[in-house]
């Protein structure tokens, strides 16, 4: 993990395709506790948003239209890739069969935060026998968020 001065920088990031940046945005903030640490164009209408949840980062983006694709200079090689999503979009749910896992410091007090802000979790917290304590909800747009700790005691044998 890259440092400067003692802090850590963001190591990795997942970029999710959502429906609405804005509606996205305030359900991680609001409900996930992450903090928006930059937005695309601009705040107030966003169609990307940076969010951050203890040194981690998970990208949120709406497909652009072709105009718009256009209009930002990407190439034809690129426009393609924006179509082949549109397809893909236009055929399903965008988040399922998609898993991220963050982890925090406390998956339990974790789980209770979302309790109170009235999360419903797929899965309560329970210790996996690869040694990760897990707890997973949905996002509004279908991706499967697995906050984790490292459990107290490992099993035997766990890899992870």
């Amino acid at each position: 993990m890259a440092r400067t001065k003692g802090k850590s920088t963001f190591p990795n990031a997942v970029h999710l395709t959502v429906v609405s940046v804005p509606r996205a945005a305030r359900f991680y903030a609001e409900k996930l506790g992450f903090k928006q640490s930059g937005a695309w164009p601009n705040a107030d209408q966003p169609v990307f948003a940076k969010m951050v949840l203890d040194g981690q980062v998970v990208m949120l983006g709406e497909l652009p239209s072709l105009v718009e694709a256009k209009q930002m200079g990407l190439d034809a090689a690129e426009l393609d890739v924006v179509k082949q999503d549109a397809r893909a979009l236009a055929r399903g749910t965008p988040g399922v069969g998609v898993s991220v896992y963050l982890q925090v410091a406390d998956v339990d007090r974790f789980a209770a935060r979302l309790k109170k802000r009235r999360v419903r979790p797929l899965l309560p917290p329970k210790t996996q026998f690869y040694g990760a304590r897990e707890c997973a909800v949905a996002d509004l747009d279908g991706y499967r968020l697995v906050f984790y700790s490292v459990a107290a005691t490992a099993s035997p044998g766990a890899e992870g």
